[in-house]
């Protein structure tokens, strides 16, 4: 199964963190070789065998989606404490180089950078004092000799560190979700350019601009075979005197709920789009003129039914240019062909169907 881009972001954080310990594991190496690890070589390769394998299953709960039934689908606070835990477990074992084992958790916490807030970034911290403290317990328990100075001011030096880079992985995680809405509204600022690119202000329907990438795409399947579609030219009759007795606020209504009534009567698979003033295009797919025709009839059933919001008592008519595509032409013919039709039937006397 192909995991999703979220899931592949996921993955290639564990990948990261995972590199993060290989390199971990080589600090390990260096120590046991200069004989600061008090680890034998078996209890080194249960170490490494204890990394490798928590980060690989890690890596295959979050391959088989198992991770998804998470609240945090990525897994970060409980990736950090396993990490840390593994850090002071080697850093117990590592006498001399304690201290320097201990900055590994700095490179933690910089994960935490990607997903945490403050109440994470707290979580961790209490959890890495609780971890120091056990560290210091099993020291005593062991018998290895505690000097309380020194100790102190590793510790104190230690959480100072910790507190800084906590504070600067919460300003990145800050930044991190800055850059996130930014993103997130300049893309719903680029769907709205694209949106008015692409439909008519008024109406809401496509506009003429588009109406030619439409009616291409409609050409190319047609020219493909099996398929069929027909451009219908619609213009309101007398509209100017709409404009006339009830203004350009009672023509823009009229033309608003037109496209409307358009939007309603065409199918899911047409287009209905304003090629500008009171002339409308509808691109009827997968149809032949018998079935275009029975959809311009019940249009002007229901345009003798409409009632005009803003403009009472108003009825109006339609004149109707019908052509279908014919295999293999330019669609600007097609098109031409229902202009002609539409010219014939407004000079014909109006409020009727003209087919060529």
């Amino acid at each position: 199964m192909q995991p999703s881009r979220h899931q592949r972001l996921r993955l290639r954080r564990i990948l990261l963190a995972s590199i993060a310990s290989l390199l971990h594991l080589l600090l390990c190496w260096l120590a046991y070789a200069s004989g600061h690890m008090r680890l034998d070589l078996l209890g080194m390769l249960a170490l490494n065998l204890l990394v490798i394998g928590s980060f690989a299953g890690f890596l295959l709960f979050t391959w088989f989606n198992l991770n998804l039934h998470f609240r945090d689908p990525s897994l970060t606070l409980p990736q950090m404490a396993w990490a840390i835990v593994l850090i002071f477990i080697s850093a117990y074992y590592a006498e001399g180089l304690r201290s320097l084992f201990l900055m590994m958790v700095l490179v933690v916490l910089m994960f935490g950078a990607f997903r945490l807030q403050l109440g994470g970034f707290v979580r961790v911290g209490v959890f890495t004092l609780l971890c120091y403290a056990v560290l210091l317990w099993l020291m005593l328990r062991s018998g290895q000799t505690v000097d309380w100075q020194d100790e102190l001011m590793h510790g104190l030096e230690f959480f100072v560190l910790l507190f800084g880079v906590s504070l600067l992985g919460l300003e990145m995680s800050g930044l991190r979700q800055v850059l996130q809405t930014r993103n997130h509204d300049l893309r719903l600022a680029m769907e709205r350019i694209q949106q008015l690119a692409i439909t008519d202000e008024l109406t809401g329907l496509y506009n003429r601009r588009f109406v030619k990438e439409l009616v291409a795409q409609q050409k190319a399947l047609a020219d493909r075979g099996n398929y069929q579609f027909v451009l219908c030219l619609v213009d309101l009759d007398y509209f100017k005197a709409v404009n006339d007795q009830y203004g350009h606020a009672g023509g823009d209504a009229v033309l608003r709920q037109l496209g409307a009534l358009l939007k309603s009567l065409v199918r899911d698979v047409d287009f209905a789009a304003r090629m500008g003033g009171e002339e409308f295009l509808l691109v009827l797919s997968r149809t032949d003129t018998a079935g275009a025709r029975q959809m311009l009839q019940r249009l002007r059933l229901a345009m003798a039914q409409q009632e005009w919001a803003q403009c009472p008592g108003l009825r109006l008519t339609l004149s109707l240019g019908m052509s279908a595509y014919r295999p293999e032409e330019d669609w600007q013919d097609c098109l031409q062909r229902a202009d002609d039709a539409l010219y014939r039937a407004k000079h014909a006397g109006r409020d009727q169907l003209v087919e060529l």
